[in-house]
């Protein structure tokens, strides 16, 4: 999905929105891997980004799929004022990302 917004900094949070079953992620910021390896809990973990103007695009993509397929992911995005952008969960497959656009205005 993609959003538009005027932020200089997000907090993306993150964790296995199921069963905790040993899902993995690797997560990209602008086609850069910023983490190679994510293992999801059932307690959200987050990182903060800074964004560039224009197109600031954040890829999950799943590692695995744990013990009970698919990867069950849930993602927030956050202003730097605490207010939701979005809240999405995505069931991927292994190799296949989920997509966020932030549009930095």
């Amino acid at each position: 999905g993609g959003f538009k917004t005027k932020t200089f900094t997000s907090v993306i949070r993150f964790r296995d929105a199921a069963i905790v079953d040993g899902d993995e992620i690797k997560i990209y910021l602008n086609d850069k891997m910023i983490e190679p390896e994510v293992s999801l809990d059932g307690a959200f973990k987050e990182f903060k980004i800074n964004l560039v103007p224009g197109v600031n695009k954040i890829d999950f993509e799943a590692l695995n799929e744990g013990s009970a397929s698919p990867n069950t992911a849930q993602f927030e995005v956050y202003d730097d004022k605490g207010v939701a952008i979005t809240n999405q969960q995505w069931n991927v497959g292994t190799g296949y990302k989920a997509t966020i656009v932030l549009l930095k205005e």
